[in-house]
This record gives C-alpha cells, sequence and structure tokens, in this order.
C-alpha cells in the first residue's frame, strides 16, 4: 500500500482486531410476505420464489447464505435467484419506493444476459468494465454494485464491493478522492475499480484476518462518523 493509501485508510489499519469478521457477523431483517408479494407482481414462479427464500432462510439474510447461492451463477435460474437475493439483502425492510424500479431490472428482457456478462467481467477481475456494463433499468450503482460483490463473492481476495451513499459518506470521511484515485478518469467503473483495489490493499495492509468486505461493511457501518470505527 502507497504512503497515500496508507494515510488515508491509517484509521481502518488501526482498528483492524475489530473491524476483522465485521462483514460476515452482519445479518439483514427482511420482510418475506413483502417480497413474495413483489415478486407474484413480477410473475415470478412460485415454486422459483420457494427455492430462493428457503435457500436464504426467514426474516435474516446473511453474506454466507448469498455466498451459497453464488455457487448456481453459471445457470440462468442460478443468476436470478442470485439477483434477487442480493436485492432482498440490500434492501432490508426500507426502501418501499424501490419496488418498482427493482421488479423493472428482474423483468426486463436483457436481464440474463446484463447478469451473465456483468458476472463474467467481475469475476475475470474487470471491476470498471463490469460497472460499465450494467445496463439494466431502475437500479442505481448502489444497488447493482451489490449484484457485482453477490457474483464475486466466492472469491474474497479479488471480489468487487458494494459502493453505496453511506459508504461514500465513509470515504470522504477518510479523504479519498475517487477521481484522484483514477488518475483523474471520470469513468465512474474506473473510479468504481479503483475504489475496490484500495479497500483489497487496504485489508492486505491490515492483517489479521481482515478483508475487503470487512472493510466496506464497516464504512457502511460507520457512515462517515469515524468516531464510531
Amino acid at each position: 500500500m502507497t504512503s497515500d493509501l496508507a494515510n488515508t485508510f491509517g484509521p481502518l489499519v488501526t482498528h483492524a482486531a475489530d473491524i476483522a469478521g465485521a462483514a460476515d457477523r452482519q445479518s439483514v431483517r427482511y420482510i418475506e410476505s413483502t417480497w413474495r408479494s413483489w415478486l407474484r407482481r413480477a410473475d415470478i414462479e412460485s415454486s422459483f420464489v420457494d427455492k430462493v427464500f428457503g435457500a436464504i432462510g426467514p426474516d435474516t439474510v446473511s453474506r454466507h447464505q448469498i455466498r451459497t447461492l453464488a455457487e448456481d451463477i453459471d445457470s440462468p435460474d442460478g443468476r436470478l435467484a442470485l439477483l434477487i437475493a442480493a436485492l432482498v439483502w440490500g434492501r432490508g425492510t426500507a426502501n418501499g419506493r424501490m419496488r418498482e424500479p427493482m421488479l423493472r431490472a428482474i423483468t426486463h428482457s436483457n436481464c440474463d444476459d446484463v447478469l451473465q456478462k456483468t458476472a463474467q467481467l467481475a469475476r475475470e477481475g474487470a471491476a470498471a468494465e463490469a460497472y460499465n456494463a450494467w445496463t439494466l433499468p431502475g437500479l442505481q450503482a448502489a444497488f447493482f454494485t451489490k449484484w457485482l460483490w453477490a457474483a464475486t463473492s466466492l472469491r474474497p481476495n479479488t471480489c468487487c464491493l458494494v459502493l453505496d451513499k453511506r459508504v461514500w459518506n465513509s470515504l470522504g470521511a477518510l479523504g479519498w478522492n475517487s477521481l484522484e484515485a483514477a488518475g483523474g478518469q471520470r469513468n465512474w467503473g474506473v473510479r468504481y475499480a479503483a475504489y475496490v483495489d484500495a479497500m483489497h490493499k487496504c485489508a492486505d495492509e491490515a492483517g489479521q484476518g481482515v478483508t475487503a468486505e470487512d472493510l466496506e461493511y464497516t464504512l457502511f457501518r460507520i457512515n462517515g462518523n469515524l468516531d464510531a470505527l
């Protein structure tokens, strides 16, 4: 890790012992009945919906459960199940206004083509290209980066990461600038890839079992408040 990165992410490294394992300790509450009604609205077969919720379990969803679903990412049904699980995990019990945008993405005629392409790119380590290849309507980066993480979740040393407003707030509080990190390139995919790369380098520097996912979750948790580390 360069001296600039070390200075920027020093507060995270300092708290490495507490951060280690944080991502996998997280579980997200959700309301299954809400999601079932949404998926019925989208004409998703009930047997398929049963399979998804049978895999993630009632009431809460964890990263471990999403990784289990990611084992079937090479099939169209497996990709759709993984996307739905990632959206359940990402939404939690809030964001009721996201129903229609999520359903537009799930039911789009090109949905599986986009899922397959972005998953392949992400798994090849091409985070910028995967980000830029997302073309489904409705879901912005805060949600489709959850898909990119889910698609690569079985590869913890190179996985993509979630980048939402709470993570941005924490990166800003640390003084990290995506434009500078991307060498002045304004392309959002390149800037996203710079963030993913920085988190993996920071995890390597922190040691003690810290993963990039732990750092991402910590940035999400503190929401810009460094005193909460």
